[in-house]
């Protein structure tokens, strides 16, 4: 007989895919069908910026690069090490309309050469869609749990795609050649297991170039955090908090980031954006 932990845990799958199915999946059909276009001040940020960063770590990490010491927060991630060959399926039926929505309101800032990293890349599903975009840069995936990382690197090698480079670190300790090496930084439904969110956020600027974007793909709205946590609290391993588009709002202003946004994706979920201040732009928050 399962105990409560495995009772909680197949209570949180069928909640995610019952909301996928009923709620998801028709507002993102609806969505698809407005044929809503891209934000024009996306667009316009996108204009500014000019080429991407290009290929680097993929040409020089042909193997999963892992930590040689233990981390203060490895016991958050123990529970994904363990499910880190079944954990995709687990999600996909809740994760592929969200992160499809996500794309289409990020595909203005996402160049065909542009040096993404993905910052929680689990399994690797999100990050091999990403480099698919970007033929002539390069996606990097992140994550603490190990077997992720490894699941990942063996996913992108199995559909193809050498434009991927893996690395294991903690988002709030991240390597110190990552300084000021990507175009982008995203993450998927990963943020909500960030010990550290303020470290993580200041990590992740430093990890821009000047101009770059963050984004963070997540629950948001009040009506939902306040719905989904003591689920999420009891089943979902190694979950931390939600934090509202206000609350997203004042961690990127403490971390530095300009020009924050906050995108409504599919009911419960949305897109905090913020920038790295370009060359020579005032570091003044959102």
């Amino acid at each position: 007989m399962p105990g409560p932990e495995e009772a909680a845990g197949a209570v949180l799958v069928s909640a995610m895919w019952s909301w996928s199915a009923f709620v998801l999946e028709p507002a993102r059909a609806v969505r698809v069908a407005s044929g809503k276009g891209p934000d024009p001040q996306l667009v316009a940020i996108a204009d500014e910026r000019g080429p991407g960063l290009g290929p680097m770590f993929s040409r020089t990490l042909t193997a999963p690069r892992l930590l040689s010491e233990a981390t203060d927060h490895d016991h958050l991630v123990a529970e994904f090490d363990r499910l880190s060959e079944v954990y995709d399926s687990y999600v996909r039926p809740f994760s592929t309309p969200v992160f499809a929505t996500a794309i289409d309101v990020l595909r203005p800032l996402i160049t065909s050469d542009a040096r993404l990293l993905d910052a929680g890349c689990g399994p690797g599903r999100e990050l091999r869609a990403m480099a698919r975009l970007v033929p002539d840069g390069e996606v990097v995936g992140v994550d603490l749990a190990a077997g992720m990382v490894v699941s990942a690197y063996e996913g992108a090698r199995a559909a193809g795609l050498d434009n991927t480079a893996f690395v294991q670190s903690d988002v709030g300790d991240l390597p110190a050649d990552f300084e000021g090496a990507f175009d982008g930084v995203y993450n998927c439904l990963a943020h909500h297991h960030y010990p550290e969110p303020a470290a993580a956020a200041a990590g992740i600027l430093r990890c821009l170039r000047p101009g770059g974007w963050y984004a963070v793909i997540d629950p948001g709205p009040a009506w939902f955090v306040a719905l989904s946590s003591t689920l999420s609290k009891l089943a979902d391993p190694g979950w931390i908090g939600f934090h509202t588009p206000a609350e997203f709002a004042q961690l990127f202003g403490a971390a530095g980031f300009v020009n924050f946004s906050w995108h409504d994706l599919l009911p419960g979920f949305g897109l905090a954006l913020g920038m790295r201040p370009a060359e020579g732009e005032a570091n003044s928050g959102p």
